[in-house]
């Protein structure tokens, strides 16, 4: 108990006169009972702070008289006077940086009286989202990027943490908007040369950005891929940190286990809905996008008005495990993209992938998978370590899709005006030329989709030929590649309920967004058409054709 001791007041000491960080050795269940730190202290191996180190040798200590845990009781140990709402803190769970630090790198070691006070210290605090306030009365500030990481320690101790301000969070938007069901057939027009659009100029129609990012998009809990991936309401996923929206940026990342062989996360849609036949450009601009094994994130385009694929579906940014993304267009029309304007305009673009896929009809049981146009190909890593905006223009002369990185993101862009005509072939990603003849009621109205699948029919059952899942060590004869029907043997979603899977899912497996915005061809009044599922709860509407 003296060593104990000594060890703690020299890690105070430490803090408090700000020096290096300490080496620390670690064991899988962090900060708690069987934490070993080694004394004396060398310099500094690891990215933690010194308040990680003074954690640590609190968590060891008797706090607390001993508890069994199922008499546990939040109130007993916790003054939650001001606290607004049980959805305003988290019971043993405390945020962690990206970089595994416990706390903002310019905010200093806090001490605070109650839960509400450490949260009064987060909203006076430049750039903190998250407070985590434990019951010796440390007071840890994170950013809007942390993540929630459960405390296993000893059962003495405990932590409560939650958001920089309490707020109620509504299940869904209520908008009042035009169906989307009846509007005339998309009809193909052919553009001038190798030109992005038909249209000069665009203004902003809609948008998604800082605190008030999540409010206009529904969370839908259906899953159809046979993954590991459990969707939550847009209350839980706020409580279980699965979403938070801020002025620095908004999140949607992979969540805790929460059932045997499923782990949280969301699937989000825009309640409205935009005509591509029209015009329309989407832009996304981000700093990070999920990737890694068993990940599947996508973005992409849908009609929910009619049974798939008949209304159309795009796919804009879209690959699991290790693959790289493509852009694809379904439809149930048997329409093809112009080879001839396809092969002139491909030319300009630089790094292109020469497989293609001309015709767009859809049937996956005859093997029909949609047109895929050349294009350049790059992974999940890579669109992490080169942020950005990614932008799709579609319109009735077809499709494009640019990835513009973030040091050369254009003023127009920025001030909602986007020329897309005007901007440089080295930005273009994809280029899908509709042929004007075959091309004819391809698609409706477009809502646009941001989801986040594990494992399940593509990341689960391409899991063998993923080297990076692979190294996982989760293969044969210890599991079944691809028998994603038997979850219990499947090798991704076992991968998926282990410990180890917790550190890449947490640091890799998220979007971090600055904004998705849609913008329509400047001066043409429309009107706000509703997204089918945001008509029918959720469901998508099979309507007769």
């Amino acid at each position: 108990m003296k060593q104990q001791d000594a060890q703690e007041e020299f890690l105070e000491a430490q803090c408090s006169s700000e020096s290096e960080p300490f080496q620390v050795e670690r064991s899988h269940r962090s900060f708690g009972g069987n934490s070993r730190l080694k004394f004396p202290i060398a310099s500094a191996v690891l990215a933690s702070s010194c308040l990680a180190c003074y954690l640590a040798a609190r968590a060891s200590r008797k706090i607390l008289p001993q508890a069994e845990a199922s008499t546990f009781d939040i109130e007993d140990f916790f003054d939650l006077t001001g606290m607004a709402t049980e959805n305003c803190y988290k019971n043993k769970t405390f945020y962690v940086e990206l970089s595994g630090i416990l706390k903002l790198t310019h905010a200093l070691q806090a001490k605070a009286a109650s839960a509400r006070a450490c949260q009064q210290l987060c909203e006076e605090t430049s750039r903190c989202e998250h407070f985590s306030f434990w019951l010796d009365g440390a007071c840890l500030l994170t950013s809007y990027s942390a993540y929630p990481r459960p405390y296993d320690g000893a059962d003495n101790n405990a932590v409560i943490s939650g958001p920089r301000v309490c707020k109620e969070i509504n299940n869904g938007p209520t908008l009042d908007l035009a169906s989307a069901a009846n509007v005339p057939p998309f009809r193909s027009k052919q553009g001038s040369g190798c030109s992005v659009t038909l249209h000069d100029k665009y203004e902003l129609a809609w948008a998604a950005e800082g605190e008030s990012f999540f409010d206009d998009w529904q969370f839908l809990n259906k899953s159809e891929t046979r993954g590991a991936e459990w969707y939550l309401n847009k209350t839980e996923a706020f409580h279980q940190g699965v979403t938070y929206a801020s002025k620095e940026g908004a999140i949607l990342r992979v969540g805790e286990q929460v059932h045997p062989f499923k782990r949280r996360s969301a699937m989000l849609h825009t309640a409205e809905a935009w005509r591509p036949d029209l015009g329309f450009v989407v832009a996304m601009k981000y700093r990070h996008v999920p990737y890694g094994p068993g990940l599947w994130p996508s973005f992409w385009l849908v009609n929910s008005d009619y049974h798939w694929p008949n209304g159309g579906e795009l796919d804009v940014l879209e690959y699991a495990n290790d693959e790289t993304a493509k852009v694809t267009f379904h439809t149930n029309q048997n329409c093809s993209m112009d080879i001839e304007k396809l092969r002139q305009c491909t030319k300009r673009m630089r790094d292109v992938s020469p497989d293609m896929i001309l015709s767009c009809y859809t049937n996956y049981t005859s093997n029909a998978n949609g047109c895929m146009p050349p294009q350049v190909r790059k992974d999940g890593r890579w669109y992490s370590e080169n942020p950005g905006a990614i932008v799709l223009v579609w319109d009735a002369s077809g499709i494009t899709s640019f990835h513009i990185p973030e040091a050369q993101i254009p003023s127009d862009l920025e001030h909602n005006a986007p020329t897309p005509n005007l901007w440089p072939d080295a930005w273009r990603m994809a280029y899908m030329p509709f042929d004007e003849k075959s091309c004819v009621d391809i698609a409706k109205p477009q809502e646009i989709v941001l989801t986040i699948a594990l494992c399940g029919d593509w990341a689960g059952n391409t899991w063998w030929t993923c080297q990076e899942c692979r190294q996982t060590g989760f293969v044969p004869n210890y599991c079944v590649p691809g028998h994603v029907t038997e979850p219990a043997t499947d090798c991704c979603t076992i991968y998926m309920s282990n410990p180890t899977a917790e550190e890449p899912l947490m640091t890799k497996g998220f979007f971090d967004i600055d904004y998705v915005k849609v913008f329509t061809p400047a001066g043409m009044k429309l009107p706000r058409y509703s997204a089918g599922t945001y008509r029918n709860d959720g469901e998508h509407i099979q309507a007769t054709l």
